[in-house]
């Protein structure tokens, strides 16, 4: 027979790694790194999301910034982080950081995920820095 996981149990995890560089002069969002489909045991399980990757933003003014969402499927799918201004921001013309971005999504079966990026008004653009610290998008499914 089969073994009853305890809920919260992580059934699965799966490490997406890819060092690509994408850079966009668009306010609106564009499409950054995608996963493979993640293949779910349950399709009511949740998955955790975990997003690592280089973010920058340039600018010839005084500040600056560089916004970046988590999405279930493509930018044209389901945006799961929140937030009007979810931006790496700067006062100065160059910023170079770390983010992470996370989320426990209920996607109701197989899927991928998907960072999207877009520059602020005041910014020359927006970039994710692939190739100089790779971006890692870890899919772990949880045991409802």
């Amino acid at each position: 027979g089969t073994v009853a996981m305890p809920s919260g149990h992580v059934v699965q995890t799966v490490e997406f790694t890819e060092a690509t560089d994408y850079t966009t002069t668009s306010t609106s969002v564009v499409q950054g790194p995608q996963t493979s489909t993640f293949t779910l045991k349950n399709s009511s399980n949740k998955v955790l999301v975990v997003a690592n990757f280089l973010g920058s933003a340039t600018t010839s003014g005084s500040y600056n910034g560089a916004r970046f969402a988590l999405y279930r499927g493509t930018i044209s799918g389901t945006r799961i982080t929140s937030g009007t201004e979810p931006q790496l921001l700067s006062y100065s013309d160059q910023i170079w950081g770390w983010q992470t971005l996370q989320k426990l999504d209920t996607p109701s079966g197989n899927t991928t995920y998907s960072i999207g990026l877009w520059r602020h008004s005041n910014a020359t653009n927006a970039k994710l820095l692939g190739a100089y610290g790779n971006t890692v998008i870890t899919m772990m499914e949880i045991q409802i």
